[in-house]
């Protein structure tokens, strides 16, 4: 075990014996550079790791065996065009022993190493914070095997095959366009609770093609492939391959192949999936046929092909670019580059790169942190719905505080050192006005207004139908006609009604008769009860029918506008029973809207709104607020505002087919400031309501509280 203090003074205390390389160290011909200088690949078994070394690099390694670093820059000055000196020596002898590449003699060595080898094993806790998001298990060791089946499936590393699978994916798409509608209203089956299960089978299978597919290619070009296994990522299982071998490859294009064998076998697969589909009659295989086509042309386009996670797009790119560990080079050249543009520290590149390729290196790099700290941030929300709360608020933490806020507060520690080491006091910049403003669009309170979605329509409406089959008399309104309470808007006759009327109306007349005369006949007293009855009934069935006469003369509840007028409303057309006929909307119009809790204290009774048609072709529309609900909306009553039909308000059907919001939301009612509607119908959109000035700061912060409350409950 080394105590502090020998680890304190080992790592200060440089090994002044010069080193001996391993003797089991392999020296192998790389590709070419991108700017045409060569490359070597340092290959250690042990390990079994590659390091990339370039021309200089190459030279030393030549002449090692001088064990002097000034003999060897001298050396490689005289008998080469480099122009080395003893620091670059030195520097490349650190790196052979922190990368343990030298054999180990004496006491010396022998505790450097214990050194190297104690900082690099992380503790138990650092090890699982890494870990626990991704974490690898190796299952089998397929070498031997992919060797003998390598020789069979050569054929797919022609040119003739690339040509077929093109050939194929435009005849796939081509069938597939032809059959859209039908192609595209089949992903709803996925969404069922055995369409996710099949899909979640699809998804492993042509996971497992992919990964064969980076085998198979890693041995059909001589590259050994030690493990296969599975990753748990986020608690699910995924499959993944060793191929480090390939890196021993000196032709560029290969790894290429290698990095894009698993998106094209799948990718092949999907193919012959979706034609399968295209000829297949319906049933589970055709079923499973387009589960397997859909998941595989998602999972490719949408993941594999992602450069800013370490997947095959990420692989594919560096190598392309021919620049090794391209992600910790470019946060090396971006970190650089941004000190210098905010503090002028005067600090040489990480790396000389030319102009072009320096300015691609830093988007890059400021593009994966971004996406890192959507995804972070994704993650930890992700990982406390997932877990049980105490854990998952737990786990949230970690992954904020770790994963993103700890990388920003070590990047300010750098920035103090290196402040603190500047000889020469720093002086105001032009860059430094880029953080001014984030920091006044943060904690200046510039937000005035609050963007809720909602709904316009009439305050009132009322449907009017023909209740009865009949035949259109006479039309008094047309559309948008404004009309008056109890006017009549349609005739409409019905004979079939009025021949029922009539023999009702005979029937009736019929007992009255029969009743009169009960008194002349005691036989027909005796049936006195009965006939009374039938009377009732007849007088009941007569009224009956005359309300239903009478309400096919169809007027107006209430004042209002025509709308919707049914096309089919000609004197002599027949209508059929509940057919609708129009809408009477009311003069007023009101809006619903729905507000976050966090944003119910901004608002007021009589605040001032504009609402915005959707689709950007109507003006906008004055509203005041004249009702706010102060208790959650447990049951979204308003369809066209849920997620399930377009809107933007996030619901979950239940077993009662109710719309549950996914978070608290409180409704809104606001009148529009009009005497009359402006438009017709019912009209989604957002609302843009008028609230004191708030910064982006303050919101935060009230939204952060108000989920700290809301979630404090175990």
């Amino acid at each position: 075990m080394v105590d502090a203090v020998t680890l304190d003074f080992l790592q200060k205390e440089p090994v002044k014996e010069w080193p001996l390389l391993r003797e089991e160290l392999t020296l192998l011909q790389g590709p070419r550079a991108y700017d045409g200088s060569p490359t070597w690949t340092l290959y250690d078994p042990a390990a079994h790791r590659y390091y990339r070394v370039g021309w200089l690099e190459f030279e030393c390694l030549h002449r090692w065996g001088m064990g002097n670093a000034e003999h060897i820059a001298a050396s490689i000055r005289t008998e080469t065009p480099i122009d080395a000196d003893v620091a670059d020596v030195g520097q490349f002898q650190e790196f052979l022993v922190n990368h343990h590449l030298i054999k180990p003699k004496g006491g010396q060595h022998s505790s450097r190493f214990a050194y190297l080898r104690y900082a690099s094993k992380p503790g138990f806790w650092t090890w699982l914070l890494h870990n626990y998001l991704f974490m690898r298990v190796p299952l089998v060791k397929p070498d031997r095997i992919l060797k003998k089946l390598a020789p069979h499936v050569s054929w797919f590393f022609q040119r003739s095959f690339l040509v077929t699978l093109v050939l194929a994916a435009c005849f796939a798409i081509f069938l597939v366009s032809n059959h859209w509608s039908e192609f595209s209203h089949s992903f709803l089956y996925s969404l069922t609770a055995e369409g996710l299960l099949a899909t979640v089978g699809m998804m492993s299978l042509s996971k497992v093609v992919h990964e064969l597919g980076h085998a198979l290619s890693a041995s059909h070009f001589g590259c050994r492939v030690p493990t296969m296994g599975f990753a748990l990522l986020l608690g699910m299982p995924v499959l993944w391959t060793d191929v480090t071998d390939a890196w021993r490859l000196s032709r560029r294009s290969e790894r290429l192949v290698i990095d894009a064998a698993g998106m094209i076998a799948e990718m092949t697969l999907a193919v012959f999936a979706t034609l399968l589909w295209t000829v297949l009659p319906d049933g589970a295989l055709r079923s499973g046929s387009y589960l397997l086509a859909s998941s595989a042309w998602i999972i490719t386009l949408g993941i594999n092909l992602n450069p800013f996670m370490r997947f095959d797009g990420y692989y594919l790119l560096s190598d392309a670019l021919d620049i090794p560990n391209l992600q910790d080079r470019s946060f090396s050249l971006a970190r650089w580059w941004l000190r210098e543009r905010l503090f002028g520290f005067a600090i040489p590149k990480p790396e000389n790169w030319p102009k072009r390729r320096e300015q691609f290196l830093i988007a890059y790099a400021y593009s994966v942190w971004i996406y890192r700290l959507v995804l972070f941030t994704g993650i930890a929300w992700l990982v406390y719905y997932f877990f049980f709360k105490a854990l998952g608020l737990l786990l949230f933490a970690v992954e904020i505080g770790w994963f993103v806020v700890l990388p920003i507060v070590k990047e300010i520690a750098v920035w103090r050192k290196l402040i603190a080491a500047h000889e020469e006091p720093l002086r105001p910049r032009a860059s430094w006005l880029l953080p001014v403003l984030l920091i006044a669009l943060l904690f200046i309170p510039w937000q005035s207004h609050l963007l809720v979605p909602g709904l316009f329509q009439a305050e009132a409406e009322y449907t009017f139908y023909c209740i009865e089959a009949a035949q259109v008399d006479e039309v008094l309104v047309k559309e948008n006609d404004n009309v008056k309470a109890n006017q009549v808007l349609i005739k409409l006759v019905s004979p079939d009604l009025d021949y029922k009327l009539l023999l009702a109306q005979l029937k009736l007349k019929e007992l009255k008769q029969r009743l009169g005369s009960q008194s002349l006949e005691s036989k027909l007293v005796r049936n006195n009860p009965k006939d009374y009855e039938e009377l009732q009934s007849a007088q009941a069935e007569v009224l009956g029918l005359r309300a239903v006469k009478d309400k096919l003369i169809v007027k107006s509840t209430f004042a209002g506008r025509i709308r919707d007028l049914s096309d089919v409303l000609r004197p002599g057309e027949w209508l059929a029973k509940d057919e609708p006929l129009g809408i009477v909307e009311s003069p007023q119009a009101t809006v619903i809207a729905y507000v976050e809790e966090a944003d119910l204290a901004k608002l007021s009774i009589d605040g001032k709104a504009s609402f915005y048609p959707e689709g950007g072709d109507l003006s906008p529309i004055p509203v005041k607020t004249i009702a706010i609900d102060r208790t959650g909306t447990r049951e979204l009553k308003v369809e066209e505002l849920a997620s399930n039909y377009g809107g933007s308000i996030a619901v979950r059907p239940d077993e009662e087919k109710q719309l549950i919001p996914e978070q608290g939301i409180y409704r809104v009612l606001m009148r529009v400031n009009q005497s009359e509607l402006a438009h017709n119908g019912t009209i989604r959109g957002r609302l843009s309501i008028s609230t004191e000035p708030e910064s982006l700061a303050s919101r935060l912060a009230r939204l952060f509280m108000v989920g700290l409350v809301k979630e404090s409950g175990w």
